[in-house]
């Protein structure tokens, strides 16, 4: 499973060899020494992985405008700046998440739209403050979701992730 998860949130874009290597580092991640830090966490172990294996086709950061830079950076095109002013208004000043990822969703939704969009979807190794953002077709969510809950991944659409995070 992981090499289809792999290639979903990759948009397809690694060499099978790369992705097969990815996925076999993933597999092994809760019994490498390195990952002792998660004391016997599978789960995190693997994502933690996966996030190393993966990180040139993620966004992170502990602060929502440089998560939103890295997300800028993905796309060839012209993509808007933070909205700061459309998210803060109704809370006094502070970045209501909820309202970017719904910004966020209708900017991505207009991308490819050919191809049927693209849509963020929030990662959690639950190793810190982190957040980590896929941006992946939209035809392909669902899978993602239903494959990450198989392997006991927190991958999920952001509106599902900030009610239960």
């Amino acid at each position: 499973m992981y090499p289809e998860l792999i290639d979903l949130l990759t948009s397809r874009m690694l060499e099978p060899q790369e992705r097969d290597d990815i996925a076999r580092q993933v597999a092994a991640a809760p019994d490498d020494p390195e990952y002792e830090w998660t004391d016997g966490d599978a789960a995190m172990a693997s994502s933690c992985e996966l996030l190393n294996g993966l990180v040139d086709f993620t966004a992170t950061s502990d602060k929502i405008d440089e998560l939103h830079e890295q997300i800028q950076d993905m796309f060839d095109e012209d993509f808007p700046e933070f909205p700061a002013a459309a998210i803060t208004a109704a809370m006094d000043g502070r970045i209501d998440l909820t309202a970017y990822f719904h910004w966020l969703d209708e900017e991505l939704a207009q991308r490819a739209v050919d191809e049927g969009g693209y849509e963020a979807l929030i990662f959690d190794t639950g190793a810190n403050d982190n957040m980590s953002v896929f941006v992946v077709d939209r035809n392909d969510t669902g899978r993602i979701v239903q494959l990450a809950g198989q392997l006991g991944l927190r991958i999920d659409r952001p509106a599902h992730y900030l009610r239960n995070p």
